[in-house]
Parts: structure tokens; C-alpha cells; sequence
């Protein structure tokens, strides 16, 4: 669980993908021992100022955790893009309780933007489909989403497959 924190404000402006900033310093204990990378999860958001649909579903979340390499940054973030329409609403200092599910591909850094978009965009697509999978789909049910648990406290790596068995990780520009 952490709290929404204002980010670079490139998301939604420069990529057309809106994220939900996490607070580094709530995920420091599993941080240090996660690759830097894109994961998929699942999140929910708890403010009450958004729609009931919106704070009270599970969400298909797919998230960068490191440096962005792209960008250059000079703080390690973890960002989350959540696969729901929340009407263009912020909810910043509101908790997310987020579940990372599985490792999609390491981060890497790209020749253009353009190049960037075409990558998320893929890496949304590719999270979407596994995220409606077993195991993966189970885990939109835990019940550290229901009030008054406590997060999980290790990440479990999986690195996943396409469907044509080849790595995923391999398919980075």
C-alpha cells in the first residue's frame, strides 16, 4: 500500500497514459530487490471524492518500477497506469493497495518517443491479456484488497511468455 504522489507530469501530457505515482519510500523493503522493469498487478484506489465503480473495483494495473531510462530520471519511481476510466480525475495523497503479479520486461531506453508510446502501448496490450489469466486473474480476489489487510511483503518474479513461447523481455527495442 502506498500513497499517490505528484510525478513528472509526462504520463498523461507527453505519453497518453495517465499513471498513478506511488510513494517510493512506502515499497523500499521489496524495492531494492525487484528488478527495474514493467510489471502488471492488480490496484484499487480508496478516494472518496471518485465514482463508487472507481474506488471500489479492482483494476488491472501495468507499472514501471526504476529510473526510467528514457527520461533520465534521478529518482527510481514506481508508476502505475490503471486500465480503467476514471474520468480524467486525479486522486492524488489517496492509498493504493497494489498486488505486482508478474514481470513483463526489463526498462529500457529508446531512440524517440514515438518509439517509447509504441512500447507502452504494446506493454498495456500484452498486460491486459495477462492479467485475464491463471494465476494472474486469481489474484484480483486476494484478500489484501478487502479493508484492514496488510500488504503482501516479497514480489514474486515470473517472467512471462507471448503466446508464440518466445520471451517477452526479447522484444525490447
Amino acid at each position: 500500500m502506498g500513497k499517490v504522489v505528484m510525478g513528472f507530469q509526462r504520463g498523461s501530457k507527453q505519453l497518453g497514459w495517465p499513471t498513478a505515482n506511488l510513494d517510493p519510500a512506502a515499497f523500499e523493503h521489496v524495492l531494492d530487490a525487484a528488478e527495474e522493469g514493467v510489471y502488471v498487478g492488480w490496484a484499487t484506489v480508496s478516494d472518496v471524492r471518485l465514482p463508487e465503480a472507481s474506488r471500489t473495483s479492482v483494476h488491472k494495473a501495468v507499472l514501471s518500477i526504476g529510473w526510467n531510462p528514457f527520461y533520465q530520471n534521478s529518482e527510481r519511481t514506481v508508476e502505475a497506469f490503471l486500465c480503467h476510466d476514471f474520468g480524467g480525475r486525479d486522486f492524488y495523497d489517496t492509498q493504493m493497495k497494489l498486488i505486482i503479479c508478474a514481470f513483463l520486461r526489463p526498462q529500457a531506453s529508446f531512440a524517440t518517443l514515438e518509439a517509447l508510446k509504441e512500447v507502452i502501448a504494446a506493454d498495456v496490450e500484452y498486460g491486459i491479456k495477462v492479467l485475464d489469466q491463471p494465476p494472474q486473474i486469481d489474484l484480483s480476489a486476494d484478500p489484501f484488497f478487502s479493508d484492514g489487510n496488510e500488504p503482501p511483503t516479497q514480489v514474486s518474479h515470473h517472467t512471462l511468455t507471448q503466446p508464440d513461447s518466445s520471451p517477452r523481455h526479447d522484444r525490447v527495442a
